[in-house]
């Protein structure tokens, strides 16, 4: 299937340094906080605490770390596969289920891709932040910030307004960059338990996904400031 999309290299994406440090990720000289970081600093995290109080600390570490393996691996092999690389053979349970997954998402969700721009490409706005896209090009005739997310069920919508900010995240720093106006975000999602699931936005409801994501990034440095910290 891949094989299938034309890959229309149509901009120069340049990657930025990335960092691993103790209060997050960051890019490039200037240390621009991470898209996931903003995103993680400024949610409201009651939810989490409570699902994690229900559940106990252990169990929810474990399902935490399950999660990003096999996300990893299942990411690994849309990566490789639009980079025409070879796939290492699966030597554990998450390899396995993220590999399976992966290829699950390609067969079943990318007949609607018609063209691929770039992979894990890096976009910036400078002073602001700075991520890495699983994908841009165009799907269902639009351009598109496109990203792909493993999950242990079935979502809706209205649920995953974190993504949506994320997508618009991209969308923004696109634009910024190249002077495009990317008409859409869209979340491919493989489950865990089966079956995969697509979620776009577009038009009005995506202009409200960036105003809010603006927001947020306004609330983190006006926090980050508040407290000291460094960014």
């Amino acid at each position: 299937m891949v094989d299938l999309i034309p890959i229309r290299p149509l901009y120069r994406y340049e990657a930025l340094t990335r960092y691993d440090g103790a209060e997050g990720r960051t890019y490039g000289d200037q240390k621009l906080p991470s898209v996931t970081r903003i995103l993680d600093e400024t949610k409201d995290k009651a939810k989490l605490e409570e699902w994690k109080q229900r559940v106990g600390e252990e169990e929810a570490e474990r399902i935490k770390n399950n999660a990003g393996a096999v996300g990893t691996y299942m990411h690994s092999v849309i990566e490789r596969m639009v980079a025409f690389r070879d796939l290492g053979r699966p030597t554990n349970w998450e390899m396995i289920k993220g590999y399976e997954m992966g290829y699950r998402l390609i067969n079943e969700q990318f007949k609607d891709i018609d063209e691929i721009w770039g992979s894990e490409v890096t976009l910036f706005i400078p002073n602001r932040y700075a991520g890495t896209t699983d994908m841009v090009g165009k799907y269902k005739g639009k351009s598109a910030i496109i990203d792909f997310k493993q999950s242990n069920k079935p979502k809706r919508h209205e649920w995953i307004t974190d993504y949506f900010h994320q997508l618009s995240a991209y969308a923004l720093a696109h634009d910024y960059q190249f002077g495009t106006e990317i008409e859409m975000g869209v979340v491919m999602m493989a489950m865990q338990s089966g079956g995969t699931q697509v979620f776009t936005t577009t038009g009005r409801e995506f202009n409200q996904y960036k105003t809010g994501w603006l927001e947020r990034v306004e609330n983190y440095y006006r926090n980050t400031v508040s407290n000291g910290k460094s960014f």
